[in-house]
């Protein structure tokens, strides 16, 4: 970046801590716009967009920090937030941040005993809470001891949780003596300038604890400094991979540290954020067709998501241009040619006189495909969270729209690595950030990293600290990867969840998995083969993409019918399977499959509010159809 560029970053280089950087800005800033949010009846409903600027939004967060400190907030307070993505979740972190508080961040996804494991871990006595299904779970946590599960040497156990001070972002019946934060942010009573923050708080004082999603056993609350938070935002500012004039989409649960990055770039910086509507009052459930008509409506200039927002969007492209209507027929023939166009860029070959002429000729679809998807504004996406295909990632760049992938984890607060919109190679999550260094274990390629940003250890788990980190500060990722000869990071797989068939074959299952996400009718692959002669794959249907799919090829399935059990379907999976094992070798070869009668959600506990599988899980649920599988 140039140097008046990172100008606009000044205040978070020169920060003691969060609050001050924010502070910085409402005094230096205080008309320009820090966010835009869209508010709608309901996912079809019209959009009235609305905005706030850093005078306003800092009224706001000085008088809710003057509530919290009437209450006894103060340094070293936990004040934990169990709530979807909101303008409040903000209001609230920042406030929290002002007094010195840490704030422990709760995905809205979680149950009421889930939750509870997390606020007795934390102590934290003061919850923020979205709306009556949160509330639900609070009511159920004062009613009810909660089940804390084993973790380390403390066995598990009851515990009733002390929760003194309950403040919602919505107007909740289900529970009584409860403040509303629009009261609060509102009252004249309370002052519009913010409370000094403490003199003890710096640094390398403690932010946040944000806990992991828990695939392997219970969550683990990552340390998280305002140090760690701040040079974060720094790396990820000199790399250039947030425009400093531009706007970020912001969707993902602020539970997530990928979150917690944008916001604090959105609030800390000269970016600003664009926000969806919410469209449910009583529940945190996201409807993803409100949050992609926003997406688009929004048209902010950089849009961060998890891989599968851009797998489903290219599912619904390519289900689209298998219609037979004209202009089907025309995406069809825009996405062929885009595609061979981008493989001939890629061998260094020209394209076609005929290919040539068509390419130019539907540049303005492909323009119309991206103004549908992400907005007239849309220069490029970060994807973050988990492993994007690259087969998806080619998909959009043949296109014209640019994903950068990136890289990070709770415990490094967050990102480390990213590609750039002039400097990607898709496949890897790109280059590293500033100071922070890579090392590839010579033992078993396990990443390991170590910089300002990385954290340094794991809330009242001194056993797990010590397995992730080393004495001198490197953090063991559980990673398995390789950096090129230019300096790009390649994530080969998850240490721990590489298949071990009996053969003593080392297979790992993500890459093998994601070879099925391009087909738009797979929700999920789900490779087993530890210790067993063959490799077998669980799938579950995108019910939505497939009976979109089977009525373009004029094939009639009931609706009362189950797809997962239908000859027309079981042949398309086993077409797909057939394409696949062409390509691998003997023993990673795909046996016998079997399709699932239900998909893996957040809802039903098979996948961590990251998206992720839970392996060991849904292992558990569907063990008769594994075994079957080796019968």
């Amino acid at each position: 970046m140039t140097s008046a560029e990172l100008a606009h970053y000044a205040n978070v280089t020169d920060a003691r801590h969060i609050a001050d950087a924010f502070w910085r800005r409402v005094t230096s800033e205080p008309d320009t716009v820090i966010y835009r949010y869209a508010l709608a009846s309901s996912p079809s409903s019209a959009r009235v967009w609305r905005e706030e600027t850093y005078q306003e939004a800092g009224a706001k967060v000085s008088r809710l920090a003057h509530y919290l400190k009437a209450r006894g907030v103060g340094p070293g307070t936990t004040v934990a937030i169990l709530s979807n993505t909101r303008t409040e979740w903000m209001l609230a972190d920042m406030a929290a941040q002002t007094i010195g508080a840490i704030v422990v961040s709760v995905y809205q996804s979680l149950t009421a005993a889930e939750a509870g494991f997390i606020l007795y871990d934390s102590k934290a006595s003061f919850v923020f809470i979205e709306n009556e299904e949160q509330a639900r779970k609070i009511a159920w946590l004062k009613d009810n001891p909660c089940p804390i599960p084993e973790r380390e040497d403390i066995p598990a156990s009851y515990e009733r949780l002390n929760l003194s001070t309950i403040i919602a972002f919505e107007t909740i019946s289900s529970l009584n003596g409860i403040d509303i934060v629009r009261d609060i942010v509102e009252s004249t009573s309370l002052p519009s300038l913010p409370p000094a923050t403490p003199a003890e708080i710096s640094r390398s004082s403690i932010a946040s604890y944000v806990y992991t999603s828990g695939t392997t056993g219970p969550p683990k609350g990552v340390i998280q400094t305002h140090g760690n938070h701040l040079t974060n935002i720094e790396q990820a500012a000199i790399s250039g991979v947030f425009a400093g004039d531009g706007s970020l989409f912001l969707y993902l649960p602020l539970a997530h540290s990928f979150a917690r990055l944008i916001y604090y770039v959105g609030y800390l910086t000269s970016s600003s954020l664009v926000l969806p509507a919410v469209i449910d009052h009583h529940s945190s459930k996201l409807d993803l067709a409100s949050i992609a008509r926003d997406i688009r409506e929004g048209s902010a200039t950089v849009v961060p998501s998890v891989p599968r927002l851009f797998e489903k969007m290219a599912g619904a492209i390519k289900t689209r241009a298998e219609g037979r209507g004209i202009s089907n027929k025309i995406l069809r023939l825009c996405l062929n040619n885009a595609q061979r166009h981008r493989a001939n860029q890629a061998m260094g070959k020209p394209l076609g006189l005929i290919d040539s002429i068509i390419f130019t000729a539907l540049d303005s679809v492909r323009k119309k495909v991206s103004a549908q998807l992400f907005g007239p504004n849309f220069k490029h996406a970060i994807s973050g969270g988990a492993r994007l295909d690259p087969e998806v990632n080619k998909f959009f760049d043949a296109l014209g729209m640019t994903i950068c992938e990136g890289y990070g984890l709770t415990e490094t607060c967050v990102a480390t690595h990213v590609n750039l919109p002039e400097k990607r190679r898709i496949g890897s999550v790109g280059p590293v950030f500033k100071w922070v260094e890579t090392l590839i274990s010579p033992e078993d390629s396990e990443i390991w990293l170590r910089g300002p940003n990385v954290t340094q250890g794991y809330l009242n788990r001194p056993s797990a600290t010590a397995d992730a980190w080393t004495r001198d500060g490197w953090f063991k990722t559980g990673d398995v990867g390789r950096v090129d000869e230019d300096g790009f990071l390649f994530i080969t797989d998850r240490k721990k969840e590489l298949v071990i068939t009996a053969g003593g074959k080392k297979i790992p299952p993500t890459e093998l998995e994601g070879v099925f996400k391009r087909y738009p009718f797979v929700s999920h692959a789900f490779l087993y083969g530890d210790g067993k002669p063959y490799c077998v794959m669980l799938f579950t249907v995108n019910d939505l993409e497939l009976r979109a799919q089977l009525q373009a090829e004029r094939v009639i399935i009931a609706p009362e019918d189950k797809l997962a059990t239908h000859p027309v379907v079981l042949k398309k999976f086993e077409r797909a399977v057939s394409t696949a094992n062409e390509s691998l070798a003997s023993y990673e070869t795909i046996k016998r499959f079997a399709v699932l009668d239900e998909d893996f959600s957040i809802e039903n506990g098979l996948l961590t509010p990251t998206l992720k599988m839970k392996r060991r899980l849904i292992v558990q649920r569907h063990s008769k159809v594994i075994d079957a599988l080796y019968e």
